[in-house]
């Protein structure tokens, strides 16, 4: 019967944990050369005064036209288009907002597509999302090993992987110091 030595158990484990571990590191080098505020789509609000602050509520929603007109002026961006969100979707850019929603395409500036999602009674942007929140958005997924909602950090697989790379960090570092 084949010994199973340290050294043999480190390597296979190794080849089990490497690729997620490229993961780990892409991802987080990812969220650390980028600006959360930017990933959330600060940059194309534009700034509030105290006056312009204003408790909208209403019980009926508004109309698209007021609506639209609401990103325009509450943001840098050119409204294209509005739909309304009523049902929630599993992985959605909106997920864990409360629904109804609108959803409105817009254009940045420089041409770029942005949805913004809105209140439809208040008319508060409620989220803004943009090309850069969706790489960042897929590589938390990846990050956290949860790959279809991207909100679960206290799932067992994380967990598992969590502890093998531990596992192989120190076998790594005894065989390091172990004559062979």
């Amino acid at each position: 019967m084949a010994k199973i030595t340290l050294r043999k158990f480190h390597r296979y484990i190794s080849l089990l944990i490497a690729v997620q571990l490229l993961l780990w590191t892409v991802s987080g080098i990812y969220f650390s050369f980028n600006k959360i505020e930017n990933v959330r789509g600060e940059q194309y609000r534009v700034a509030k005064t105290d006056s312009q602050i204003v408790n909208n509520l209403q019980l009926e929603k508004l109309d698209f036209e007021s609506a639209m007109q609401i990103i325009e002026e509450e943001t840098i961006l050119q409204p294209q288009t509005i739909e309304i969100i009523e049902e929630p979707k599993r992985g959605s850019e909106y997920r864990g907002r409360k629904l109804p929603l609108y959803k409105v395409t817009s254009l940045s500036n420089e041409g770029k597509e942005i949805n913004v999602y809105q209140d439809p009674y208040s008319g508060e942007i409620v989220a803004i999302r943009s090309t850069q929140w969706r790489i960042w958005d897929l590589m938390w997924g990846l990050h956290i090993m949860d790959w279809v909602d991207r909100d679960n950090i206290d799932n067992l697989l994380l967990k598992i992987f969590s502890f093998i790379a531990l596992f192989t960090s120190i076998s790594g570092v005894i065989l390091f110091f172990k004559k062979s």
